[in-house]
């Protein structure tokens, strides 16, 4: 990374440079993975109108640049270098420290203003913030996977499936998987995977969505795992009136930019905050069993989706607790619903018993039994379809 520091104070320069090579011999910058180099370091004796020069001619990454209280036009012209080379990040050493005075840097580019001289720990700092950001800037964006999972009729499994698949997905695969429970009024998801009390809820992040990211929805859920996370259902079923259709697009903008897999566990319920998260999901599962009961309100279930204008490439029907022996096959489902079912999830009801009176995903509590390995080949399934995904989007750009 190279680095122009300019001032008409050689004092400040010298001290700068000193700095700089202390910073270097400790946080040497990555310019790619294994490759690492150090610092270049520019000092120029001058002012703001040397700014043009260095930039066109040494391409610096980073300019410090000393200031007095310059005026209006010295900062036009630092704010016409900015908007030639946006990618050049400024921060200004100014004597004045005062509102008025960091909004008028701000505004020309200028990413942080430090008082003058400079101590170790704030230049040092601020130059640690600039790398982190370029870093940061050089990751490809993420952009993960929704997948709602929605019961056809009440006490399908369809919260069992989703918890236990987000498990497994972030155990067995390595993903990173955020789980949202979309079930406003009686949603019990988090109780599935871990007993835990939620920091906050989805009612609480709806209040507060003008400053909704990535670290505020990651420290509003429980960690299950370092790279699963939970988002409670309000605890309160009233409160659910707090989370208004136009919070959805936000929350799921946020979860896809900083997770593999988001997914979503929908209640019975379709109002205009499940439809509108069904809108974003790249898949939805209908969970449904080997009855008629289910079967008709799968089938009510899929008229709906269709007047929604939902593809069949858009839906995984599932069928849970399945039983070979039972008069209703999986060919019967196929003819009756015209759906194509994407798996079926054996009956191993001792197994689901003891995991979800106890909170422990079946992944964990036992590994090798029918159910959970039938999770695993879903999980499996998934994630190598994102890998290839993946593979494919690089060679594409690459």
């Amino acid at each position: 990374m190279i680095i122009a520091a300019i001032s008409q104070k050689q004092q400040i320069l010298d001290s700068i440079r000193q700095l700089l090579s202390e910073f270097d011999a400790s946080h040497p910058f990555t310019q790619g993975q294994d490759q690492e180099s150090s610092h270049k370091i520019l000092t120029i004796n001058g002012g703001i109108q040397q700014v043009a020069a260095v930039a066109e001619q040494e391409h610096p990454d980073l300019l410090l640049l000393e200031s007095s209280d310059t005026g209006t036009s010295e900062l036009q012209v630092l704010s016409n270098v900015t908007a030639r080379f946006p990618s050049l990040g400024v921060i200004m050493l100014c004597p004045t420290q005062s509102p008025e005075r960091l909004i008028e840097v701000m505004r020309v580019g200028v990413r942080e203003a430090l008082p003058t001289p400079p101590t170790r720990e704030s230049l040092l700092g601020a130059i640690n913030r600039f790398q982190q950001r370029i870093k940061q800037a050089g990751m490809p964006v993420r952009s993960g996977k929704i997948l709602a999972f929605i019961p056809c009729k009440g006490g399908s499994g369809a919260t069992f499936l989703a918890t236990n698949l987000a498990y497994t997905l972030a155990a067995q695969n390595n993903q990173r998987v955020a789980l949202i429970d979309f079930n406003l009024q009686l949603g019990d998801a988090s109780l599935f995977l871990t007993d835990s009390k939620p920091p906050a809820s989805i009612a609480d992040v709806a209040r507060q969505i003008h400053r909704l990211d990535g670290s505020f929805l990651a420290s509003s859920m429980i960690q299950v795992l370092p790279n699963l996370g939970i988002l409670a259902a309000p605890d309160e079923p009233e409160k659910a009136t707090e989370i208004k259709p136009e919070h959805v697009n936000p929350m799921l903008q946020v979860a896809t930019k900083n997770y593999d897999f988001v997914i979503l566990d929908i209640g019975r319920r379709m109002d205009a905050v499940s439809i509108q998260a069904l809108d974003k999901a790249d898949m939805i599962f209908p969970v449904l069993q080997q009855t008629l009961p289910f079967i008709r309100d799968a089938k009510r279930l899929l008229d709906a989706f269709h007047s929604l204008g939902y593809h069949k490439e858009k839906l995984r029907l599932i069928v849970n607790r399945y039983d070979k022996k039972s008069e209703i096959t999986l060919d019967d489902i196929h003819n009756t619903l015209r759906n194509q079912v994407f798996k079926s999830i054996p009956n191993n009801f001792s197994v689901v018993d003891e995991s979800v009176n106890h909170g422990v995903p079946v992944f964990k509590l036992a590994q090798r039994s029918p159910i959970s390995k039938a999770i695993e080949e879903i999980s499996n399934e998934l994630s190598q379809n994102s890998e290839r995904q993946g593979r494919w989007f690089k060679k594409l750009f690459s």
